[in-house]
């Protein structure tokens, strides 16, 4: 048993390396999606704002509980326009549509059943919507999405492996924090309040 549970925890600390310092005081990298109101992330999104950079999975838990905590940061900071939060996720668009939508489809079932609240924030999906495809369940043969692997997009560019994943942006568009882990409770007060103390150090910046 002990020798099974070593072997875990090497696995998660392989799953769990990167190398933190590759992006750190560089530009924040790119991606080619668009996010699901339309819109280019380009070098111009970044400069001017705060940004937190939130890379997830459906199916991450500890990925499901930081929506809701980052939701609440959202919500506390809607007066201050410096500020803005991107979710980038490891999933297609259709996917992450139906994820926040509030009806019958497989990725919203899936997070009321997770008890998670749609993101109120931007979301970029870093997979193809090319990549899924549609097929028939259910016994009222409505529409939906194939579950299928993830892509590699996100850890590809931004040269991690752990979800979930922050970089905290500065107003020039260069990471100055990365930071893995995320909340590990739901609701979790010292993650709330460690998220927020990185956003007002970088407010008060010039």
């Amino acid at each position: 048993m002990k020798n099974a549970t070593l072997k875990l925890l090497a696995l998660f600390f392989l799953f769990s390396s990167f190398d933190e310092n590759s992006l750190l005081n560089h530009p924040m990298p790119l991606l080619p999606n668009k996010t699901l109101d339309g819109r280019t992330i380009d070098e111009n999104y970044y400069k001017g704002h705060i940004t937190i950079v939130s890379c997830m999975f459906i199916g991450c838990y500890p990925c499901m509980m930081e929506i809701g905590i980052l939701n609440k940061i959202k919500a506390e900071y809607a007066n201050n326009e410096q500020l803005q939060i991107l979710c980038v996720a490891r999933q297609m668009s259709k996917q992450m549509q139906q994820f926040n939508a509030d009806d019958t489809t497989l990725f919203s079932r899936i997070r009321k059943a997770l008890k998670v609240d749609p993101i109120t924030y931007t979301i970029q999906p870093a997979c193809d919507d090319a990549e899924s495809k549609m097929v028939k369940s259910g016994a009222d043969s409505s529409q939906h999405i194939e579950i299928k692997s993830e892509c590699n997009t996100i850890t590809e560019k931004y040269g991690f492996t752990a979800f979930p994943t922050i970089f905290y942006v500065d107003k020039k568009g260069i990471v100055r924090k990365i930071e893995t882990g995320g909340p590990g409770i739901p609701n979790d007060a010292n993650f709330h309040d460690k998220v927020k103390a990185e956003i007002d150090q970088l407010l008060e910046e010039q």
